[in-house]
């Protein structure tokens, strides 16, 4: 088996597992066995915290990770405790009590130190395991291939507690996320590193502070912030279609169906014009796509809605798959770790930030004025990044024929 089919099993495990033991899933089930509301809101603060902790750290930790497969792996494994406790607590709900919640909390925070792990070297292995001429179809394929498996296994928890009792089914989903992270980390251990990869270490000054001297690092913060912001926007989209009275509580599940539907699909068409369009020219159509079609969306009744915001979300998926490869050909290899952290920290930061700015646009200029002031800053995203890696291919091309 190849090391890029093998990236595609190990990703879609991990991310079935993180769906059942983080996110909304994890949420409902802590308020069914006791928690309060205050309670979810502060571990979702809490794991958040973290996670960006971590991402500082590994700014400095990263450049100097020699053996990123292992350490990879073993980050798959992070959220393990977390699914065995929350296991133990679907078939005992009795055992419940403070030192329980005290005891998730601690658990979940060191737990999710190696989530904040992942999220920066999922973006570090590929430099040692695949082609990286092939990078972009890579990635689309793996979030196709994750997309698919987490839809089915989500459409299928919705049937299962829908038909059977609720703690007993949330405990088979709880140990199937056990094996789920288990047999992720031993699919990513069992790649083969390119053999070039020693050679490469040994020769490259793997230096945390070479991406501080790096220019472009303080010039993408500016996209990376601005995608953070819509990023937080569109997160609330089904908040914004019932306030403008487009859906309901009944129909704001066709949200998550027209989100899978467009992640799978733009995707997919990603994996099969990446090689014939240039990914800097796919990056800024899919931006203008995505910024045209979001403040469409809530102008023409229900349907209306969910189709045009199917496109703005088919295009933002493109977007989104499009950029780390654009990342690749902007920022060198021994400083993509310590990057990606940055990256990934001010992405996440800003998210925050328009968690508190989404409010004061609104009562200023409304929910269409907040969903241009997203477009707007999807554009600067997507222009800015186009920019810089248009200037970097000419100035490589310059010293190629020097």
């Amino acid at each position: 088996m190849s090391n890029e089919k093998r990236a595609y099993i190990y990703s879609a495990l991990y991310n079935i597992g993180f769906m059942f033991c983080t996110g909304a899933i994890v949420q409902t089930f802590f308020l069914q066995i006791g928690f309060s509301e205050q309670q979810v809101y502060l571990y979702n603060s809490l794991i958040q915290t973290a996670q960006v902790v971590m991402m500082v750290l590994m700014i400095f930790i990263s450049p100097r990770i020699k053996k990123v497969k292992l350490v990879t792996g073993l980050s798959y494994l992070s959220l393990l405790s977390i699914a065995v406790i929350l296991f133990i607590a679907a078939l005992s709900p009795a055992s419940v009590n403070n030192f329980y919640v005290v005891l998730i909390f601690v658990i979940s925070v060191l737990c999710n130190l190696g989530v904040g792990v992942y999220m920066v070297l999922a973006y570090c292995i590929p430099y040692y395991t695949i082609d990286m001429s092939s990078y972009g179809r890579f990635l689309s394929l793996q979030m196709v291939f994750t997309g698919a498996a987490t839809f089915a296994f989500s459409s299928l928890h919705t049937f299962i507690i829908s038909k059977f009792d609720y703690l007993p089914s949330m405990a088979c989903f709880f140990a199937f996320s056990i094996l789920c992270f288990i047999f992720a980390c031993l699919f990513c251990l069992s790649m083969k590193e390119k053999k070039d990869v020693e050679v490469s270490r040994s020769s490259s000054k793997e230096d945390y502070v070479a991406v501080f001297k790096n220019k472009d690092t303080y010039i993408l913060l500016i996209p990376n912030f601005a995608r953070g912001i819509a990023a937080g926007v569109v997160n609330v989209i089904t908040v914004i279609a019932i306030s403008s009275a487009l859906l309901n509580e009944h129909t704001s599940a066709y949200i998550n169906i027209v989100m899978q539907i467009a992640m799978f699909a733009g995707n997919l068409l990603y994996a099969a014009f990446c090689k014939k369009i240039s990914t800097r020219r796919v990056l800024l159509i899919s931006t203008l796509g995505a910024s045209v079609f979001l403040p469409l969306c809530l102008s023409f009744g229900t349907v209306g809605f969910l189709l045009l915001f199917f496109f703005a979300y088919f295009f933002r998926m493109i977007m989104d798959t499009a950029l780390p490869v654009i990342v690749t050909e902007i920022i060198p290899k021994e400083q993509i770790g310590a990057y990606t952290s940055i990256r990934m920290l001010v992405f996440t930061g800003a998210q925050a930030v328009a968690a508190l700015l989404i409010t004061p646009i609104v009562d200023l200029i409304g929910y269409i004025g907040l969903l241009i002031f997203a477009s707007v800053m999807q554009i600067v995203c997507g222009v800015v990044y186009y920019i810089v890696a248009r200037a970097r291919r000419s100035l490589a091309e310059k010293l190629g024929r020097s």
